[in-house]
């Protein structure tokens, strides 16, 4: 069964009596043995028109025809004395998503008091990384061109060869 975190209300699968924690707030707390379903809300749309008293039909039909932004705030008549998200119920939950409405950006973000909403500035940018000495030997061997690279190959040949003729001449 699904039952709602009495801190967040966020929609859980349990056991009846199974103790859970919620995945989005980390409260612990002991699934009910019964759960009550509400059988009316009270729809607060996000123009402040509030409809009383709707059943969870007449709210899913609501939110079929787009009479109910996914916006809007419910209070079920058990259960919560707060406004509850209407995407936080998971029979409305599922009609939006077969809507092909997702969840505003915040859903499910908590503040905390005294954390600032909004940051002032921009944040100082890093300092540039300098680069490791093996960077910088393959960029030097990448920016030489083939003739020095080549001259330099022969070059070293040719000394090569000048030491191993002094050494047989001993």
């Amino acid at each position: 069964m699904r039952v709602a975190c009495p801190d967040c209300t966020n929609p859980i699968d349990a056991s009846p009596g199974e103790e859970v924690v919620c995945p989005a707030c980390f409260t612990r707390f002991e699934a009910p043995a019964s759960v009550q379903v509400p059988r009316r809300f009270d729809v607060h749309l996000p123009d402040g028109t509030v409809i009383p008293r709707q059943s969870m039909y007449a709210v899913r039909e609501a939110i079929y025809v787009g009479n109910i932004p996914i916006t809007a705030r419910l209070r079920p008549d058990v259960g919560a004395d707060e406004l509850v998200p209407v995407y936080n119920f998971p029979w409305f939950a599922q009609i939006f998503a077969l809507l092909g409405v997702d969840p505003p950006a915040d859903a499910g973000t908590r503040r905390i008091a005294g954390w600032a909403g909004v940051r002032k500035s921009a944040p100082a940018p890093l300092p540039a990384a300098r680069p490791r000495a093996d960077q910088a030997v393959s960029k030097a061997i990448g920016a030489a061109s083939v003739p020095v690279l080549l001259a330099v190959g022969v070059f070293g040949v040719l000394l090569l060869l000048t030491l191993v003729g002094l050494f047989l001449s001993f």
